[in-house]
């Protein structure tokens, strides 16, 4: 940390940037992060690799998971139900082409003394079935179509989530490049040693965002979906995802957590440049907490509360992190030589 003699020194050697400048550098920036964005995205379209689609189908998953989880738990739910109350299902009447079952059972049994089925061709057989509700619940059970699958309620809307889950993969892809480019626009505002915290925060800064993603996309969207599914159960309300909305909710919710899990080190960075402190991050937690709640409330999709808190609760324990952090740190005063 230099003193207050070779900060005026790096000052007096500094080439001043005016406001066109800043606007310039930003341009540019923007312009190379673009580049990086359109890299991204052309490799989540390369046939051999169709990471677009593979992205596609793993986030469908938890989705889907969850719906076939429902309902197998519900048919589960609705037979033992049956079961305990003894319930007969409604006799079902079901008619046999005469000749094919007398030409089947002689092939059977030859010695039964049956007419020709020749004889009775044209005439059928109807007969009742009878069974358990039990029974009748099962065989639906495993009768039935694809009911764990998302569905689409537009010709466009498939085309139009594969591009943008494209977009969001590309992303990802190129965010180290991204991160850069936003860090290099930062760092021309700074001093040299300001710009030296830059490039020392710059791998955490990818890795508390690839953290907040892949916790949010295997930990919370999981939990958050089961929970509203069980909702839907007690409310005795039958559940159908579409796939805009869901998609929609699993691509916004982890690029929310990645980019709010940068806030330990976005504190330290302040406090190193002498904006806050530790004190400071202290003496005003309660307004910290109360503007992270609010802001959890305005990110997250969706008008539930459980992903609200979902993301609420880890920025207050990132929060807390950011004040160990600082605090652990000697004091910059202590730094000055």
């Amino acid at each position: 940390m230099p003193n207050d003699r070779d900060l005026f020194v790096e000052d007096q050697s500094m080439v001043s940037m005016s406001f066109g400048d800043h606007i310039e550098e930003l341009r540019t920036r923007l312009f190379l992060a673009l580049i990086g964005l359109v890299v991204g995205v052309v490799v989540t379209l390369i046939p051999p690799l169709s990471l677009g689609q593979r992205v596609l189908t793993k986030m469908e998953s938890p989705a889907s998971n969850a719906l076939e989880k429902y309902y197998a738990e519900d048919a589960a739910r609705r037979m033992s139900i049956a079961k305990a109350a003894a319930e007969q299902a409604p006799p079902v009447k079901v008619e046999f082409e005469a000749d094919e079952m007398f030409r089947q059972l002689s092939e059977m049994a030859p010695n039964l003394n049956l007419p020709p089925y020749e004889s009775v061709k044209g005439r059928t057989l109807k007969l009742v079935m009878a069974s358990s509700k039990e029974d009748m619940i099962r065989m639906a059970k495993a009768m039935e179509a694809r009911k764990n699958a998302v569905v689409t309620l537009a010709p466009l809307e498939g085309i139009t989530i594969f591009f943008g889950v494209c977009m969001i993969t590309g992303l990802v892809i190129s965010s180290p490049w991204v991160f850069y480019q936003a860090w290099a626009f930062v760092a021309a505002g700074l001093y040299r040693h300001e710009r030296h915290y830059v490039l020392k925060y710059l791998p955490f800064s990818l890795v508390l965002f690839l953290g907040g993603v892949l916790l949010c996309f295997f930990g919370v969207l999981p939990v958050t979906l089961s929970f509203l599914l069980e909702f839907n159960a007690w409310l005795d309300i039958e559940p159908s995802l579409r796939l805009s909305e869901w998609m929609g909710f699993a691509t916004i919710l982890p690029l929310v957590f990645g980019l709010c899990f940068q806030t330990p080190l976005i504190m330290v960075l302040l406090e190193r440049i002498g904006l806050l402190s530790a004190k400071i991050y202290r003496e005003k937690r309660k307004y910290a907490i109360l503007i992270m709640v609010v802001a959890a409330a305005l990110l997250t999709p969706g008008p539930d509360v459980f992903s609200q808190c979902m993301l609420a609760v880890p920025m207050i324990a990132l929060y807390e992190v950011g004040i160990l952090m600082v605090g652990n740190r000697p004091p910059r005063s202590s730094m000055v030589s």
